[in-house]
């Protein structure tokens, strides 16, 4: 679907839509619904540039939808096969393990799911990346969480242009 269509379309649809880009898009179409875009990456664009002044209540739920890194791989496959294949298909269960347990404390702490772009690093390292950011306040943790989705967003359309695709 070309992102000028994207217009016309109700929050359900227009959410489904941008799942290639986005997780659980809901709380994405709810702000973008009726909106026209030419391209995708106007698009993200947008949606970066609408991010700080977005409420705090907002954020949260965009981040939210954002699947759990180092979430047990058939979960995760059935919930979201762009963060499967991301996230490296799952880890040892060594890293696994430790990664449930960084991610209960970082949730339990800051009320979100940690969320990074893996960029095809292994999980071992992002579970690093997820204990040393424990120590951060609440505020920019969010911030980080949201300039990461970003970061996936952009990452997902590069690689869906990359195959040839015009529109997703």
């Amino acid at each position: 679907m070309p992102p000028s269509a994207l217009s016309s379309l109700g929050t359900e649809d227009l959410a489904r839509a941008l799942r290639p880009l986005w997780e659980d898009a809901t709380p994405l179409a709810t702000r973008l619904q009726g909106r026209h875009f030419e391209t995708w990456h106007e698009l993200i664009d947008t949606v970066e540039e609408e991010l700080p002044a977005a409420s705090q209540q907002w954020r949260e739920a965009l981040v939210a939808a954002h699947p759990r890194l180092g979430e047990d791989p058939e979960v995760l496959q059935e919930r979201s096969q762009a963060s499967w294949a991301e996230q490296g298909c799952g880890s040892d269960p060594g890293t696994a393990l430790r990664l449930k347990d960084l991610n209960d404390r970082y949730e339990a702490r800051f009320g979100f799911p940690f969320v990074e772009w893996v960029a095809g690093r292994p999980m071992s390292q992002i579970a690093e990346v997820l204990e040393a950011r424990l120590g951060n306040d609440r505020s920019e943790e969010l911030a980080r969480a949201c300039a990461a989705l970003l970061a996936i967003a952009r990452d997902r359309l590069k690689r869906i242009e990359a195959q040839g695709g015009t529109a997703l």
